[in-house]
């Protein structure tokens, strides 16, 4: 019994750290995006988008008028925080609020995958108001 809760332990120990660098990972991936955005660097934001979103929407063009047209708030938000993370599939899914310039505040789910680049944006929806943080 003893052995046991000592590997139970000791796979803890190993587990945390790669978690939290992984949920450091993500966020910074998320967070280069963001200030790619606020500058106006659409080619360096779209660096940060995965392959299957990079094929989807082709030139960066089409991916910046996609993001002016459907997700204006994140252009240039007046502040953004990260809310609650969770596995999802094979990839994670990080919840963003963004307070937009008018003060609006937006909740926005952003799902990332591993490559072999490192994690990618894969997909971002908006979450309904009332629906809670993961």
């Amino acid at each position: 019994m003893l052995r046991f809760m000592i590997g139970l332990l000791t796979a803890l120990l190993l587990t945390g750290p790669a978690t939290a660098q992984q949920d450091d990972a993500v966020r910074s991936v998320i967070s280069t995006q963001m200030e790619a955005l606020r500058q106006g660097d659409f080619p360096g934001a779209y660096e940060m988008a995965s392959p299957g979103i990079r094929g989807y929407f082709g030139p960066v063009d089409n991916f910046e008028r996609m993001l002016r047209l459907g997700y204006p708030e994140v252009l240039a938000p007046r502040l953004f925080r990260f809310m609650g993370m969770e596995p999802r599939g094979n990839g994670q899914a990080q919840v963003l609020m963004i307070e937009d310039q008018k003060g609006r505040v937006h909740m926005l789910e952003y799902l990332l995958i591993e490559t072999e680049d490192g994690w990618k944006i894969d997909s971002v929806r908006r979450l309904p108001a009332s629906q809670p943080a993961v």
